[in-house]
């Protein structure tokens, strides 16, 4: 049996990574001869003006706009809605909309709820006990899903150590379109002042602080500055810490990026300061730039990518000074050339990806689960 008809739920249109690479595919699926319905609580975020062509869009009316809370209230009303419009298969497209599984399941028992992991279940440093009443709940938290697909071998292994019961598969994301090319750099990037571009909701998540104070250790040893493309909640809190460290004109918050490209070729240098991610797509769209990385060590992603020498270096320790080490050790290097980012990046190409989740798909479907 074919999935043919392809249901994603979303809380609203934020601007996330999971939310565009969740598009990408249902663009691709599209294409393919599947029909795709997003079904959405809430109209807010741009990525409303980004829904793929050919894609139907079903909104829960009242709407339940973005809260602390607003998680609680969806799954009731996502499944009536999507009962009613008769899916193969349900996607869920990351770990914030697992909630709604155990609802989807109980109203179409017959129907599999496939969702992606984007970001690691549980804090990679947490202590045993926390990590057992973690894995407790996240067992309650996944009931109904069918099968889980993760965007790295380590964290697809993660959590058939967490969650055993529930199959799981890695399916990287794609990043890149088949015909993207890669744009090498000729030269070295040690010369001058030094360009950071980070990219990312202001969020706690991205920990844009520790960015901010890593570029103020950074600035003791050679000139540099920072530019944060993305927007969010925590802007005041963060324009408060550019003051208060004394970096006014050095760091500096332009909002949403609508070209990231442009933002990334402006750029030296990607920092990612994120406590956790599941698979930043920015580290892959830098690299097909040109653009090399530094990072805390906080996705396996990551890990995966820096084993190609000279596109990314990882900090070797918490804090901005660890940071700061890494911006230091990789801009010393020279730009990777275009051999080197494509065996780094070649997984993250989009039909790779898109043949895999509908092999998932078609064979849950197939498997009338």
């Amino acid at each position: 049996m074919t999935a043919r008809h392809i249901l994603i739920p979303i809380h609203d249109f934020s601007a996330g990574g999971t939310e565009i690479i969740a598009f990408r595919l249902a663009e691709a699926w599209l294409a393919r001869g599947r029909r795709v319905t997003i079904l959405a609580g809430a109209r807010d975020g741009p990525m409303a003006a980004r829904v793929p062509a050919g894609a139907a869009v079903e909104m829960l009316a009242p709407p339940i706009p973005r809260s602390p809370v607003s998680r609680l209230r969806l799954g009731a009303p996502m499944a009536e809605a999507a009962r009613r419009l008769a899916p193969d298969v349900v996607f869920l497209p990351g770990n914030f909309h697992f909630i709604l599984a155990r609802a989807l399941r109980a109203a179409m028992p017959g129907i599999p709820v496939v969702a992606k992991i984007s970001n690691p279940l549980i804090p990679a440093h947490a202590a045993a006990p926390v990590r057992a009443l973690a894995a407790f709940v996240l067992r309650r938290l996944t009931f109904g899903i069918s099968h889980l697909c993760a965007m790295s071998d380590g964290l697809a292994g993660d959590c058939r150590a967490l969650l055993g019961a529930i199959p799981v598969s890695t399916i990287h994301d794609p990043f890149l379109d088949d015909d993207a090319p890669i744009i090498a750099r000729p030269g070295s990037s040690a010369d001058g002042p030094l360009r950071l571009v980070g990219i990312g909701r202001l969020e706690p998540q991205k920990d844009w602080p520790l960015a901010m104070a890593a570029v103020k250790a950074l600035s003791a040893r050679r000139p540099c500055s920072l530019v944060i493309h993305g927007e969010g909640a925590l802007r005041p809190r963060l324009e408060a810490e550019i003051a208060r460290l004394g970096l006014a004109g050095r760091v500096t918050l332009p909002g949403f990026c609508a070209d990231v490209n442009a933002a990334l070729d402006a750029a030296d240098l990607l920092l990612v300061s994120s406590a956790y991610e599941g698979g930043p797509a920015v580290a892959v769209e830098a690299l097909a730039r040109g653009v090399p990385f530094a990072a805390t060590d906080c996705s396996h992603f990551l890990r995966d990518l820096v084993v190609t020498p000279g596109v990314g270096t990882l900090a070797k320790a918490a804090g901005p000074q660890a940071l700061a080490e890494a911006v230091a050790a990789q801009a010393a290097r020279p730009f990777p050339d275009a051999a080197a980012i494509e065996s780094a990046v070649a997984r993250s190409r989009l039909t790779p990806a898109v043949e895999a989740w509908l092999a998932v798909f078609d064979r849950l479907a197939g498997a009338g689960d």
